[in-house]
């Protein structure tokens, strides 16, 4: 892509050079119609000068064939040229294998002609007016440079604003320090600056309002559960069951939504250390051990890899929301392997499940928030809220990672992370 300045100078030499271009070449051609005339007017006077000195030697006109003429008959001069003359002026002829300029002085029956070579005439006049163009090609050379110097100092404002919006954070949203003076920036950096301000404000708003709501959920929630315990002990119906199930769907929406809000990435720039996937992966089986022991899954971690540079809380979150989805979707009995590999300057994780899969047209949509297979009719009918493979790509996202869905070896899904090993920042959000 072609910058400002770049194209302002490519407009600025262009004219420039056409413009001397043009002048160059009328320059030129005046310069040789006036060194016509001035070789002109000097051949005549040469043949005048001629007619009244009389004889003289050959040799003092090295640079001109000349002819004396009296009464029809060649007196002195070269005897090998032209017809005899019959007027005085100038005349152009082709004599001797070569195209002449002749002057003519005639008076009295006596003529003079004296002519030179236009080859050598026009060697002379190119001469002369490179002698003049090559200053001026010189100066243009010189006027390009000091173009491209004054456009960079003009553009110099603009540059900063650039390199400073460049720099730059995603959530940086602090309003731009610069001063200029010039009349066509400031108005750009007073509305950048208003722009911030109201980006920053709508990027808080959203940022803030579903981890906020999500937050205060929780205590009415608690008591709901606390509620509803007590109410099944009471009434232990479906309608009861049914009302637990839905607040528990409730609370895992709640955690997942404050889950997402609290993974990003200039939250833990400051908290990134090495990491052991394999310990983070044990304590993630830990927690859902209950759920595994109670659908009798045959769950294994295998493979091992090196520590890599990372913050606990997200790489948790990536892993719980990977494993737990395996074990929530596989059925009793089922399988579910984890396996960690090691390739020098990233590692990979992979989770593979004997559940019911994904189906490959439907693996991308996934991705996006509150989507599911089925939407609430999923044919697991499993409840769930929509946001873990979500945040499961949030976080692989601030790692620069790269995350692959396919098919397992039992039919299921095979979730696979690849992360760097090293790292000294986490990519903005």
């Amino acid at each position: 892509m072609m910058s400002i300045r770049t194209k302002l100078l490519l407009l600025l030499i262009s004219v420039m050079v056409l413009t001397l271009f043009l002048a160059l070449v009328e320059g030129y051609q005046r310069s040789l119609a006036r060194a016509e005339t001035l070789f002109d007017s000097h051949l005549h006077t040469q043949a005048e000068v001629l007619f009244h000195s009389g004889e003289i030697a050959p040799q003092s006109l090295p640079n001109v064939i000349w002819q004396r003429w009296h009464q029809g008959d060649i007196v002195a001069g070269s005897t090998t040229w032209l017809t005899q003359p019959e007027q005085s002026g100038m005349s152009t002829l082709n004599a001797q294998g070569q195209r002449l300029r002749v002057a003519t002085y005639c008076q009295n029956q006596q003529c003079v002609a004296v002519a030179e070579p236009i080859a050598e005439r026009f060697a002379l006049s190119e001469q002369l007016i490179m002698a003049m163009v090559v200053p001026m090609l010189w100066g243009m050379a010189l006027l390009a440079l000091l173009i491209s110097i004054v456009v960079k100092r003009a553009l110099r404002p603009l540059s900063q604003l650039s390199q400073e919006l460049k720099g730059r954070a995603a959530h940086d949203f602090t309003l731009l320090q610069m001063q200029p003076n010039e009349s066509e920036i400031k108005p750009v950096v007073q509305t950048l600056n208003e722009l911030l301000h109201r980006t920053e404000q709508a990027y808080l708003r959203e940022r803030y309002f579903a981890s906020d709501a999500a937050h205060e959920l929780r205590t009415p929630l608690s008591a709901m559960k606390i509620n509803l315990h007590n109410l099944q002990q009471r009434y232990d119906d479906d309608d009861a069951q049914a009302l637990v199930e839905s607040v528990e769907r409730l609370n895992h929406l709640v955690e997942q939504m404050l889950a997402l809000g609290r993974t990003s990435s200039h939250q833990w720039q400051d908290k990134l250390g090495p990491q052991s996937l394999a310990q983070l992966c044990q304590a993630c089986i830990a927690e859902l051990y209950p759920q595994i022991e109670k659908k009798q899954l045959d769950i294994s971690l295998n493979g091992e890899c090196r520590d890599i540079q990372g913050e606990t809380f997200t790489l948790s979150v990536m892993i719980k929301n990977i494993i737990s989805n395996a074990v929530k979707y596989t059925p009793e009995g089922g399988k579910v392997v984890i396996e960690l590999q090691d390739l020098d300057a990233e590692v990979i994780l992979s989770v593979s499940d004997s559940g019911p899969g994904i189906a490959t047209d439907l693996r991308e949509r996934i991705f996006d928030r509150f989507f599911r297979v089925g939407g609430d009719s999923h044919p697991s009918h499993i409840p769930g809220a929509g946001l873990g493979l979500a945040i499961v790509q949030h976080v692989v996202g601030l790692y620069q990672g790269r995350l692959a869905l396919m098919s397992s070896p039992w039919g299921g899904l095979q979730v696979q992370v690849t992360l760097a090993r090293q790292r000294d920042t986490l990519c903005s959000d």
